[in-house]
């Protein structure tokens, strides 16, 4: 359970970059709502975070402002990598982590899922961003099997709708992924 010391802290006393203030701003946020208020400090602290909520509750900030807030824009590596178990879905979030370009263009965010051309992602794929947003089975094919992507330098990892994937049957892929990524992670 989250403190009053703690949400005075996230509140009034941590300073988000001035980038991240200003999409939260842009978004007209104006209170945390009680997954965010949970989540964010942990995540921030580094540690694993398991996070149930509904729909509509703010999960997907609840990990996206803490994990923009955590990238150094001066590396070039991925050091994020956010998974959905379906390309709509991954699609959703890349288009929410994507706003943070309006107030920083130096945030480099990929979109890596089927149903886009492969030869013009690898060609993309280039430059290293420094967050991936996909499909399991996309990363995979282009972390494990290919090696084009370099995940094995990421040093966050966000499963969203791990109860799908998990329905769906990623298991292995996931811990394929998994396996391959930071020990640090």
């Amino acid at each position: 359970i989250i403190t009053m010391l703690e949400v005075l802290i996230m509140e009034n006393l941590f300073a988000w970059k001035p980038e991240i203030r200003e999409l939260i701003d842009y978004k007209r946020f104006t209170e945390y709502t009680p997954i965010q208020r949970e989540a964010i400090p942990v995540i921030l602290s580094g540690k694993d975070v398991v996070g149930i909520s509904q729909t509509g509750t703010g999960k997907s900030h609840a990990f996206i402002l803490p994990v923009l807030q955590m990238i150094d824009t001066t590396k070039n590596q991925i050091q994020a990598v956010i998974t959905a178990p379906t390309r709509e879905l991954a699609n959703q979030l890349y288009h929410q982590v994507i706003e943070i370009n309006q107030f920083a263009p130096e945030y480099r965010i990929k979109l890596i899922s089927s149903g886009k051309d492969r030869q013009r992602m690898i060609d993309e794929l280039s430059v290293q961003p420094h967050i991936v947003v996909g499909t399991i089975g996309r990363l995979k094919d282009l972390f494990v099997d290919e090696a084009i992507l370099r995940l094995d330098k990421a040093k966050i990892l966000v499963v969203d709708e791990a109860d799908m994937t998990l329905e769906m049957g990623f298991i292995e892929e996931v811990d394929e992924l998994c396996g391959r990524l930071s020990k640090d992670l």
